[in-house]
């Protein structure tokens, strides 16, 4: 599957100027455009997996999350979030390689 890499995303200790609360994940996003950076201020009551919370990672365009999550896990992955709807058509996952990185698939 062809996979347009979208930002590399970054947790911070403190909330920042412009952040956006996504409710469902607790979690408060803003992003800076130029350099494709998404930073993440995640509530202590998320129920995100403690990697998604700790750790950076790099987010990529997919047309499917579900294909995506399921050739990252054929390749070794863990999943840390299944396939999260964000509304109509747009949804997001997480997945996490073993001694590497983790990963945000995003479909719109």
């Amino acid at each position: 599957m062809e996979k347009t890499y979208m930002h590399t995303g970054i947790p911070v200790a403190e909330k920042m100027d412009g952040m956006v609360y996504m409710e469902g994940l607790k979690v408060w996003i803003c992003n800076n455009d130029e350099y494709k950076i998404e930073y993440l201020y995640w509530e202590k009551n998320t129920p995100a997996a403690w990697r998604m919370i700790a750790e950076p990672h790099v987010a990529y365009k997919v047309a499917d999350v579900q294909v995506a999550v399921d050739e990252a896990v054929a390749a070794g992955a863990d999943v840390l979030l299944p396939k999260y709807s964000l509304g109509g058509t747009c949804a997001i996952a997480y997945v996490g390689f073993k001694n590497g990185p983790q990963v945000e698939f995003f479909q719109d």
